[in-house]
């Protein structure tokens, strides 16, 4: 998702977030969560983008971490890599309908 989103998706879902990795290129962040959990939520999250079994994606190295604010490479950790190393799925689904436009949530982050 677009990084301006995943900030908000993020400072919502503070410690059930998993591991988060943010590309400051692409201006993206990604959430790790089981395979095929996240199925039909470009639907229901606009502006999110599912990518599915087969598809790669660049991980940083596990020490490349680092807050929106810090310097360092493109490509790193804003939530570090725990030993579950995937984000509950329907909580990540909530606090996006909250953040985002027109989402169903109650109240706005």
């Amino acid at each position: 998702m677009p990084t301006f989103v995943g900030l908000r998706v993020l400072s919502r879902l503070r410690e059930r977030s998993g591991p988060v990795i943010e590309d400051r290129v692409a201006e993206s962040m990604t959430w790790l969560v089981r395979v095929g959990a996240a199925e039909g939520w470009e639907r229901l999250a606009p502006g999110t983008h599912v990518l599915r079994a087969g598809w790669e994606i660049a991980v940083p190295p596990v020490g490349c971490v680092g807050g929106p604010w810090e310097g360092g490479a493109s490509l790193r950790w804003l939530s570090r890599p725990t030993a579950t190393c995937l984000t509950h799925p329907p909580d990540l689904l909530d606090a996006l309908r909250h953040v985002l436009p027109g989402g169903t949530g109650a109240a706005r982050a």
